[in-house]
């Protein structure tokens, strides 16, 4: 009987224990998982981590636009597996580069100190960091391992690689040169610096602006011969650059440009640059105007001021029925949305191609119905680029989503082919994807999962056209100018039908009046 109360109670101890030992391994899970929150929560707040990953749920849509082709840049995403000749090629580069730095007597342990010196800020504009490793015998290139501490040796050679080769393909593409006996995979076929050039713009391919205009400067400041980062950068990205003045007139120092030069040399990375070239901006042509400009502008808003006056005195004094029409004509209906582009033109609104280079320059005058939009092309690189400035542009600039509001417009006027062969016919799209409906396509699925701001900033012109739209004589006289004027021949035959029908209406009350 002892020998079984022994063995009772010391099967009891050892379920205690194993208990204790698995509560105690449970503890030690869940400080493990506190200790991870608390790593993230010690990192940088959202606002400086201007590098991350696109959000999965626009990534849905298309996924393929959000992913380099051939050239990946920088540390924050995991790969496992690299195209090895475009790495080596990304070294070439960098060789190149370091050769220029040498005549320019900066060395490469300069180089890797500013690196080194700058790592822990690098590092904190990423949401993850993942490092290359490349294993020359098996030859086998990976982006696997994560790093904590952007003073790795991996992460600091990681950067230098990627910045050494874009800034040396900059230059060439600049220059137009290529090192005798040494093969350029890039420059040597235009296609191909047009698919880099697509890989550089992405969201979550790129490295901070700053580190690559430091180590930039470090080569080659001072030295005249070789142009600012920025203005290479934009020379680069040039045919992405959509304002009515040129880079070469922008880059002098002229203090007209100084404020437009500042946000450019402010951008936090490539994609951020390209949203600037696009957003419109107001250029002088000559600083002496600036003042002249100023008192134009007072002098037109005392007489808006003015005409709105008058313009309710008046509106009281007119019937109801007059004063709906002219409630209709000042835009005062519903401003949220927009009819598409064959409808509009039924109301009687004429699409006409703006001379204005700035995509987002568009313009509607409600008293002859012109609207004027600037002539976009669209090609294979379209949806992609518009997709990556979307997404940095809901993630950062959620309150000046100025491409957002561009893409929302262009979405309302494109819902069929009809739409798309009108804007065509009116050189407002160049259509080099083949097909109509590969544009609708394009442009039906571009705004899934993107969130519309209450204030679009072209709410105002939504509105116009809607008011254009509501007023019955426009549309009248659409069909009119549509049905009957459309070509020259039916212009001239139906002025000869009124004129045949007139004269026999003539001729009858003449006969009428005869008897």
């Amino acid at each position: 009987m002892d020998s079984v109360a022994r063995n009772h109670e010391s099967s009891i101890q050892n379920n205690s224990s194993s208990e204790e030992n698995l509560f105690n391994a449970l503890a030690i899970q869940i400080q493990s998982q506190f200790d991870i929150v608390k790593c993230y929560s010690q990192r940088p707040l959202i606002q400086d981590r201007i590098i991350c990953s696109v959000d999965p749920l626009l990534r849905e849509v298309n996924n393929a636009a959000y992913r380099p082709n051939f050239v990946i840049i920088g540390p924050l995403r995991c790969y496992s597996s690299l195209l090895e000749h475009i790495e080596m090629q990304k070294r070439m580069h960098l060789a190149s580069f370091l050769h220029r730095a040498e005549r320019n007597k900066a060395s490469l342990d300069r180089f890797f100190k500013l690196i080194k010196d700058s790592a822990d800020r690098i590092h904190a504009c990423y949401e993850e960091t993942y490092c290359r490793s490349w294993d020359f015998r098996s030859h086998e290139i990976q982006q696997i391992k994560q790093v904590n501490d952007g003073r790795s040796e991996l992460f600091i050679e990681m950067v230098l690689v990627d910045a050494g080769f874009i800034i040396e393909l900059f230059l060439r593409a600049y220059n137009k040169e290529i090192d005798k006996g040494e093969t350029d995979f890039i420059l040597d076929t235009p296609w191909k610096l047009h698919d880099i050039r697509r890989d550089l713009f992405l969201a979550h391919n790129q490295l901070p602006f700053f580190i690559l205009k430091g180590i930039y400067e470090l080569a080659f400041g001072g030295n005249p011969v070789y142009p600012s980062f920025v203005h290479l950068a934009c020379h680069f990205f040039s045919p992405y650059y959509n304002q009515n003045i040129s880079i070469q007139d922008i880059m002098p120092p002229n203090h007209c440009h100084d404020e437009y030069r500042a946000k450019l040399e402010g951008a936090k990375h490539f994609t951020d640059l390209l949203r600037t070239l696009q957003i419109p901006y107001s250029f002088q042509k000559d600083c002496r105007e600036e003042k002249s400009l100023c008192s134009k502008r007072w002098i037109q808003c005392i007489k808006t001021k003015v005409g709105r006056l008058f313009d309710l005195i008046r509106s009281t004094l007119l019937p109801s029925s007059k004063r709906v029409e002219e409630i209709l004509k000042k835009g005062n209906v519903q401003g949220k949305y927009l009819y598409r582009a064959v409808l509009l033109r039924d109301a009687g609104v004429k699409f006409k191609v703006s001379t204005s280079r700035c995509l987002l320059d568009i313009e509607f005058n409600k008293k002859n119905g012109k609207l004027k939009i600037p002539p976009l092309k669209v090609d294979e690189s379209t949806e992609s680029f518009f997709r990556n400035l979307m997404a940095w542009e809901q993630r950062y600039y959620s309150h000046d989503t100025y491409i957002c509001d561009y893409i929302f417009l262009m979405e309302y006027l494109i819902k069929s082919t009809e739409d798309v062969d009108l804007l065509i016919r009116r050189r407002i799209i160049i259509n080099q994807l083949g097909s109509n409906s590969t544009v609708v396509t394009l442009f039906n699925n571009i705004c899934k999962r993107i969130t519309p701001v209450d204030n679009n900033r072209y709410t105002d012109i939504f509105r116009e056209l809607n008011a254009y739209n509501a007023i019955r004589h426009h549309s009248w006289i659409a069909v009119l100018r549509l049905q009957y004027f459309s070509t020259l021949w039916r212009g001239v035959a139906t002025i000869a039908a009124v004129v045949l029908l007139v004269l026999t209406l003539i001729q009858t009350i003449c006969a009428l009046i005869s008897l």
